[in-house]
């Protein structure tokens, strides 16, 4: 059965939000009257996998999405694509375990800027930012963000957006050390001034050969040749099944693909060479 229902808002805002389902991620805040899971930007810069899309109203979205091991070599355009064919702004993390989020924003005929959230005090995470970080920052560390600049700099994306909020709300929860950095990083999103989120209900099916593929899919996705797994070897069905994969993460999103295409597309993939 699909469902495309919108549930009551979840808690969001001053309180910890959303489920604790990966805590290396991306959050991608844009507008958009398609869901962002299936605009091309936002899969190219992230990955197509989203476990978590919100709507605030107004095209508004969050979407937390993970990338699939044969999409690394490809993903990492950032949020600039994105705000050139929205024509709205874009902010942009990578959360890194409760650590940091390496965050990124861009304005359509305005600033675009990058930082490095980490707690106060610290002056490094630990974490590799050059390769398996959907926004990549090659050479040394950034340094740690200041937290009332960086307050400042997210006050005045929401004011070009055309929302309302202060650099002191968002300050206050960037200081909030008694949440976990992914769940505060969640939290100033809802200081954006972007209203109230929603979470979109993502269709799922009960088809023993739409999980089999799926299943069969996440394997294949290792097999794809990479530079850091140059002696895998793609066969037809590891390619065909890796399709049916992204086909299967923008289905959670798209009514016009039904479950009957799944099957259809599922039981090629198994059975191909």
């Amino acid at each position: 059965m699909r469902s495309h229902r919108i549930h009551p808002p979840p808690t969001f805002g001053r309180d910890t939000y959303a489920p604790l389902v990966s805590t290396h991620h991306s959050i991608v805040v844009a507008r958009s009257t398609t869901p962002l899971p299936l605009l091309p930007e936002v899969c190219s810069a992230f990955g197509t996998g989203c476990f978590n899309l919100v709507l605030f109203g107004d095209g508004w979205q969050m979407a937390e999405m993970t990338v699939w091991p044969h999409q690394w070599p490809t993903v990492g355009a950032g949020p600039g694509p994105i705000a050139a064919a929205t024509g709205a702004p874009v902010l942009a993390a990578w959360i890194s375990d409760t650590a940091c989020a390496q965050m990124a924003a861009d304005v359509p005929g305005g600033p675009s800027w990058t930082a490095h959230l980490v707690d106060e005090g610290r002056q490094d995470c630990g974490f590799d930012h050059e390769i398996f970080n959907t926004l990549r920052s090659p050479g040394p560390e950034q340094p740690p963000a200041d937290h009332h600049r960086l307050a400042v700099d997210l006050a005045a994306w929401s004011a070009a957006a055309g929302r309302t909020t202060t650099a002191e709300r968002i300050e206050a929860v960037l200081r909030n050390e008694n949440m976990l950095l992914e769940h505060r990083y969640r939290a100033m999103v809802g200081e954006l001034g972007l209203g109230a989120g929603v979470a979109f209900e993502r269709s799922s099916w009960t088809d023993d050969r739409i999980r089999t593929a799926w299943s069969e899919g996440f394997a294949a996705s290792y097999e794809i040749p990479t530079p850091w797994n140059r002696r895998s070897k793609a066969s037809p069905r590891s390619t065909a099944l890796v399709a049916f994969l992204e086909l299967h993460d923008a289905a959670k999103f798209d009514p016009a693909i039904t479950e009957a295409d799944l099957v259809t597309h599922a039981e090629k993939a198994l059975a191909s060479g």
